[in-house]
């Protein structure tokens, strides 16, 4: 096992409690010369002083580990494209706190447009770890409260009638809008069509944004913008939706027993597979953690209108993804799932799945949304799902992909459709290269 050394980050928790390094070796029960060797990576970190950190300061294990660089060392990418990866992880793991500061005044400069509400927002289940504590507690609680998925629907009515003088009309639509709330005449209108599933869910929603606004405000109280705000007060409504029609517990024991099938737990909740993969990815809660996934959602043109992780991938924030990536063999094999172990550039091996989806039917003549839908995670956890059976997992074995041509250090990749951003390389004139 390679040693683990979290100096940087060690410091940045004492200076964001304003602690000297002589009260913070006090508390932790240990002497200041050997917190001093910690800080300044002479010492690796124990398990022992982990666990001493984790529990005096309230943080997960996981707040030390390498893992969490990533996500700044793919925005770092961004502005040093040339930049080696050794040299990124240094800068990610020393300057912690640093980082986001850099990213932001790179942002700021005139040649880069203003960072969009719904980046801001991504940004901020990321830096959550895509799990939100008290809504998924309170979520959990009031699908208990309501019994099972036969009689919630019922009594989420009821509920909603009872404690906010909201009327429930189910059906009454054939168009438009899952749902509408009318405030001025308390009145939820859901549209005809709609899976028991679907029901719960948007009926859960709207509970959440009358039964919680104070918890709401107060999550979404540091982003920047108004925009930002009322959007990430959207998408938590829709995480404690997901709590309640896919209770955190029953969830999890779930997605356990059929080794993550996805098309087995869809079955038992009544949910779909896109919805039912999103909800894998929130299964973080300390001492009950399952599988940490990262989730994605492409288009035929390479969109992506969906990401979410448990932990830290290279998602590329533009110029589109990688070509090899399994994401856009989906829309070839409709209905069927397609599985792939993939490595990055950084060495980091992962398996993917990923599966065609279609939106609701509309009438005759008229398109289906269509996507494709992924899940993936470190090829450490593979073993724990039902994809991974008969299929070769060894890093040898693993098709080479990137975070994107822009970010993308491969040299020699036959798909490449552009040169990686800040690289000066010509031509040789004497030499034609194209698809013969």
């Amino acid at each position: 096992m390679s040693k683990l050394y979290a100096g940087a980050r060690i410091h940045a928790l004492r200076k964001a409690r304003n602690l000297t390094q002589v009260a913070m070796a006090k508390q932790l029960d240990l002497s200041t010369s050997y917190l001093n060797q910690l800080e300044n990576d002479q010492r690796p970190l124990t398990a022992t002083v982990l666990m001493q950190l984790s529990r005096r300061f309230d943080l997960d294990p996981a707040y030390f580990s390498p893992d969490r660089d990533l996500h700044a060392i793919a925005e770092l990418r961004t502005l040093f494209p040339a930049a080696a990866e050794d040299t990124l992880s240094d800068l990610a793991s020393r300057f912690p706190e640093l980082i986001p500061r850099l990213v932001e005044v790179a942002g700021h400069a005139p040649a880069t447009p203003a960072v969009s509400p719904s980046e801001l927002v991504r940004d901020f289940f990321y830096e959550a770890g895509n799990y939100i504590h008290d809504l998924d507690v309170l979520g959990e609680d009031l699908a208990q409260h309501t019994g099972d998925k036969i009689l919630r629907l019922t009594r989420l009515s009821n509920e909603l009638d009872q404690q906010f003088g909201v009327r429930v009309r189910f059906g009454h639509r054939t168009s438009g809008a899952r749902r509408e709330f009318h405030p001025d005449r308390r009145e939820l209108s859901l549209r005809a069509g709609l899976s028991d599933a679907q029901l719960c869910f948007e009926m859960a929603l709207q509970y959440c944004l009358l039964a919680y606004p104070h918890v709401l405000e107060n999550l979404v109280s540091e982003l920047p913008t108004d925009a930002a705000k009322k959007l990430a007060t959207y998408g938590l409504a829709q995480y404690f939706a997901a709590a309640v029609t896919m209770p955190y517990r029953q969830f999890l024991a779930a997605a356990e027993d059929t080794r993550y099938d996805i098309d087995r737990v869809a079955s038992i909740f009544g949910t779909g597979f896109e919805t039912t993969a999103q909800r894998l990815t929130t299964l973080q809660r300390p001492g009950t953690r399952g599988v940490p996934f990262f989730f994605i959602r492409t288009d035929r043109a390479g969109n992506i209108s969906k990401r979410q992780s448990a932990t830290g991938f290279h998602f590329s924030r533009s110029g589109g993804s990688c070509p090899l990536w399994v994401v856009h063999r989906a829309f070839e094999t409709p209905n069927r799932i397609t599985r792939q172990v993939a490595t990055m550039p950084d060495g980091r091996t992962y398996l993917w799945i990923a599966r065609h989806v279609q939106g609701e039917a509309k009438r005759f003549g008229t398109p289906r949304k269509e996507f494709a839908v992924g899940l993936g995670c470190d090829i450490s956890q593979a073993h724990r799902l039902v994809y991974s059976d008969a299929l070769n997992l060894s890093p040898s074995a693993a098709t080479p992909i990137g975070p994107g041509c822009i970010s993308c250090p491969r040299e020699n990749c036959a798909q490449r459709a552009f040169p990686q951003a800040g690289s000066n390389q010509a031509p040789d004139l004497n030499f034609s290269i194209g698809i013969q």
